[in-house]
């Protein structure tokens, strides 16, 4: 929330105000001589304070700016207990006394750990020194009673003793109490030094005059609770927690306030976040009753007071906790004392609740698109639902409304619709460009695990998921799912209940022509499916899948006949496994069962016969799989090496796997395809992916899988190599084609998984054909010098294979996230296909990073997936981020997020 810094500013502000009551119960006054009053001013109306007033109160505040860059925030200048050793208290309090490991291995060094250590800031808010009188006091207080002083570590605010010093102090012991001269008071973690107090409980009127500062450190305001939370997620803390828990120091020229009315009035108040390392000023502020605040003259930054470069000024801010909404006039927001732009009215949030109002605008710029502006306005329309209505203004399109809509209700459970619409568009010839997207989750409050969902997208055109930033979806998708389903399950049922349809974007298939109407998914209308285990008998595993639909696919363009109907699939499978320490066997016999029937135009468009549209057939099924585990200590490099230690595992493996061959040359396939290879896949029951086919296999599967596990429980090498031979050639085929697994073996496969060094990844996988040619590799390499830096190389070579459809390939891809120094870094990644000689995906840019602000310039070459004979695509993109306000998450960093391997924890090591 924008002004949320400010709110919690004020609250502090009170403290002074409200925190004063106190001192008619507990003071501790250095000097005791009596001294006549003077008259009070509570007057809340004098002439507001020249510009030269509220620059002084600026520089009171900047004395809190420390300009040493490696000083811990949270610690500077305190001589007291520090948030550290809170943490490590409560850390070692949760945690039992372990014997810590030490890191084993050891690092690449090919680029140095950092490249510059200045930090982003020249400075740093930082806390006042604590007053070394106000722990002796407490100590002292305490002894004189015979009682150990309280521990003020953790203790609140309010129950911790109030200590008061002065040059001089007056109390008349009855309702009125002054001092003066070098005022200072305490009361556990919030401090007030003023020249002069004063209470008058007969007339209701407190007052802090002459210098006024007070503080709250956020240690204080944070719970036992919250801080342990903190101490549990390795002291981060989210940008609310942080305005929650306080954390401020505050500047101003007076204080006044009435205890019977709850008034209170301060002037020239410069106020900075510790926490936020964020600043600002209020001319005045002034409290009318308990729930309503003004501010007169207000300026926010998250930037050095000596370098700010950009801010926020308000004419008026006015504050209400009842509605817990704010309301600011003739906004400005500057970047380098330039106003940028201006919002007359502006109203906020300030606490967690929702209300209507303008959101902070976005802006980017891109060489397709031009200057983009986004302008949403929330509605908060009731407490279960609201609304999103976005503008988007663009310098080479027509402007685009999109609105985003979210429910939650008691019983039917919660969904959110998103949609757009651009007219005549004059990027895309002029045509209308518009989306659609629904999501709907539900649960059963009556019956215990069902749940059920509901989708449906579309979109206008293949290029749309291209051209705009969408809600719901990121990557382009060739088909669109529409679906309802219900899923239920248990001990031992899981089931899904289906329907779903597809939108097909216009696009080319395998052979480069665009795709038909046989090229569609089938729709199922429904679909039925179940795995379950039956509890018969209780050293056997029966278990069972049943799969049943009705597939519908119509045919306008006439690429073939229709071929739609209904299809029953059923397996039932019993094992008795046999386990141990040094291994396992597997034994299992199953029974398949395959039904299909054409519907009536499928019977007219393909000449047949009702007998002859329906087909059954049923496949029994033999195997028995078994492995052994060799465990042996220490290391595999021992003779060279032996500070790793650990363990190694040798697991060989054995399957053997027998089901007759069936004719099914006239069931109809709806929706199977036949299965990658790789190492896992060697080990299945079948080769389809899909019912519509029961694959005929006489095979047997030897592998191995080697393993070394250091001492930490790190895995430095993972490696498997396997391969498939056939005794019986298959027969069972897709589509009336040629037998697939004729040969005698399916070729070579493994697949490697190596971490040489700490900060080095290696990932290799592949197979060969069965006369031992190159089928397909991949290959990764991650190299990780520091937490902000990240190097990837891969390389992906494969072969034609008609049976999987699999194209040809061969593809390098690069990526680099890599610091310059501390605020500057270089973001570039990119995928090649030099059997195209075709640079398919590249992007390369610079990203900036400072205390204040950043932004990020980067340009991106791509094709559309859907279409790889299209132009490229070239777009030029400017984002800018002012730190404290946003999500922190832009259009740059989710692209990246997807396409570079282990980018989202380098992200966040950069932006802490």
């Amino acid at each position: 929330m924008l002004y949320s810094p400010l709110y919690q500013s004020i609250r502090l502000i009170l403290f002074g105000a409200l925190g004063l009551s106190s001192l008619t119960v507990s003071a501790a006054i250095n000097q005791t001589d009596s001294m006549m009053p003077e008259p009070l001013v509570t007057d809340s109306s004098n002439q507001y304070a020249d510009d030269e007033s509220i620059q002084e109160s600026l520089k009171r505040l900047a004395e809190f700016y420390e300009r040493t860059p490696d000083t811990n925030v949270a610690t500077s200048n305190n001589t007291g207990t520090n948030v550290s050793d809170e943490q490590s208290n409560i850390q070692n309090s949760l945690t039992p006394v372990t014997t810590n490991i030490p890191t084993v291995g050891s690092n690449l060094r090919l680029l140095p750990h950092t490249v510059d250590s200045a930090a982003r800031c020249e400075g740093q808010w930082v806390y006042p020194k604590k007053n070394p009188n106000y722990q002796r006091a407490v100590n002292e207080a305490g002894a004189s009673n015979g009682q150990p002083a309280p521990n003020l570590n953790g203790l609140p605010n309010n129950q911790a003793p109030l200590f008061a010093e002065s040059d001089y102090g007056y109390y008349d012991n009855v309702d009125y109490a002054e001092l003066s001269g070098n005022v200072i008071i305490d009361q556990g973690t919030q401090h007030i030094e003023a020249e002069k107090i004063v209470l008058d409980l007969s007339n209701g009127v407190a007052a802090a005059q002459g210098k006024v500062m007070f503080t709250d450190q956020a240690t204080g305001n944070a719970s036992a609770t919250q801080t342990q939370d903190r101490v549990q997620k390795n002291g981060k803390t989210s940008l609310t927690d942080k305005a929650a828990q306080g954390g401020l120091i505050g500047v101003a020229d007076n204080l006044n306030y009435n205890t019977e009315t709850g008034q209170s009035t301060a002037t020239n108040v410069a106020f900075a976040s510790v926490e936020l390392q964020a600043h600002g000023y209020a001319k005045r502020l002034n409290r009318p009753n308990e729930s309503q605040y003004e501010l007169d003259e207000v300026m926010y930054s998250t930037c050095p007071p000596t370098n700010r470069k950009w801010q926020f000024d308000a004419k008026s801010i006015d504050l209400d906790t009842e509605t817990g909404r704010g309301e600011a006039y003739n906004t400005t927001f500057r970047i380098a004392d330039v106003p940028v732009f201006y919002l007359p009215y502006f109203n906020f949030p300030i606490d967690s609740r929702r209300g209507s109002g303008f959101l902070l605008p976005n802006a980017s710029i891109s060489s397709e698109n031009g200057l983009e502006v986004d302008v949403p306005y929330y509605f908060n329309l009731a407490p279960n639902y609201d609304a999103t209505l976005s503008t988007h203004i663009y310098t080479t399109r027509n402007p685009m409304l999109s609105g985003e809509f979210r429910y939650l209700t008691e019983n039917y459970g919660e969904g959110i619709f998103n949609g757009s619409y651009l007219p005549n568009d004059k990027e895309y010839d002029g045509e209308d460009r518009r989306s659609l997207f629904y999501d709907h989750y539900w649960s059963s409050t009556s019956i215990p695990r069902l749940s059920g969902e509901a989708k449906y997208s579309h979109v206008s055109d293949a290029d749309y998921l291209n051209d705009f930033d969408t809600l719901g979806l990121s990557d382009n998708t060739l088909n669109l799912a529409r679906r309802a389903q219900l899923n239920y399950y248990n001990d031992y049922v899981d089931g899904e209940l289906k329907v779903e349809t597809f939108q097909t974007l216009d696009a080319l298939n395998n052979n480069g022509q665009m795709l038909q109407d046989k090229d569609k998914p089938y729709s199922r209308l429904p679909q039925l499916n179940l795995d379950y285990r039956l509890p018969w008998a209780k050293n056997f595993d029966i278990t069972g899948v049943s799969d049943s639909a009705y597939f519908k696919k119509s045919i306008d363009d006439g690429s073939e006949n229709e071929k739609s109907g209904t299809r029953f699939y059923n397996k039932l499978s019993a094992s008795y496994p046999m386990e141990n320490s040094w291994g396992y066997i597997k034994p299992k016999l199953s029974l398949q069962h395959l039904f299909t029937s054409y519907d009536k135009d499928s019977l007219v468009d393909n000449s047949l016969d009702k007998d002859d549209g329906n087909q059954s057939v049923f496949v029994p099924q033999a195997s028995i799989d078994a492995g052994l585990h060799f465990y042996q200590a220490g290391s595999p490099f021992g003779a060279f090496d032996d500070t790793l230690g650990g363990y190694r595992l040798l697991s060989p493996r054995l399957k053997y796997t027998y089901s007759p061959f069936k004719d099914q040359n006239n069931i109809p396939n709806f929706n199977t395809r036949i299965a990658s290879i790789n190492y896992e896949q060697l080990f299945s029951d079948s080769w389809f992916l899909g019912h519509d086919r029961l694959q005929d296999l006489h095979a047997f599967t030897p592998g191995i899988n080697y393993r070394y596990i250091d001492a930490t429980g790190v895995t430095r090498f993972d490696g498997s190599i396997a391969e498939q031979f056939y005794i019986d050639d298959g027969g069972v085929t897709l589509d009336n084609t040629k037998p697939v697994f004729t040969s005698s073996s399916s070729g070579l496969v493994w697949d490697t998984s190596t971490q040489p060094y700490n900060n080095v990844w290696v990932d290799v996988s592949g197979a060969l054909t069965n006369s031992y040619d190159l089928n397909y590799i991949t290959t990764e390499l991650r190299y990780q010098p520091s937490d902000n830096s990240l190097f990837n190389v891969g390389f992906i070579k494969r072969q034609r294979d008609e049976n999987t459809n699999q194209l040809p390939l061969s593809a390098l891809t690069a990526s680099a996230v890599f610091p310059i120094n501390n605020n500057w870094r270089v973001l570039a990644q990119g995928q090649y296909d030099y059997n195209r000689n075709q640079m398919l995906d590249s992007l390369i840019g610079i990203d900036y990073e400072d205390c204040c602000f950043g932004f990020a310039v980067y340009g991106r070459r791509y094709y559309n997936d859907l279409n790889i004979a299209d132009k490229p695509t070239q777009a030029i993109m400017a984002e800018v981020r002012l730190s404290g306000l946003g999500s922190g998450s832009s259009r740059l960093t989710r692209l990246l997020a997807d396409k570079v391997l282990g980018f989202e924890p380098v992200q966040s090591a950069w932006k802490d």
